[in-house]
């Protein structure tokens, strides 16, 4: 399942905001710092990488996000149609106003 990230846009006092929910899974091979998206592609990715490297230790790739870091995310917005079509019914917050135009 792809990671998906609902947004809704709003403003207040004038100052454009988005209202932001995360939700899916996804998989890192600290090995090539590949990710994969289902659990299925990176058992098929993880064999692969232990028959190939024979038995010596597998070395984790020096631009894999350390342990215990924020890591950064870059996140491309569309445009929800449910959200648009819904601006009418919505209850806002008082000084709230939509801003999905």
């Amino acid at each position: 399942m792809l990671p998906i990230i609902h947004a809704k846009f709003r403003r207040r006092h004038g100052v454009p905001f988005a209202i932001e929910q995360v939700s899916g899974r996804q998989f890192r091979c600290r090995h090539c710092n590949t990710v994969f998206y289902t659990e299925k592609q990176i058992d098929a990715h993880l064999r692969k990488v232990a028959n190939t490297s024979g038995k010596t230790k597998v070395p984790i790739d020096p631009m894999t996000p350390p342990l215990s870091r924020t890591v950064e995310v870059r996140l491309l917005y569309t445009y929800d149609i449910k959200d648009h079509l819904q601006r009418k019914w919505l209850r806002l917050k008082r000084g709230d106003t939509y801003d999905g135009e």
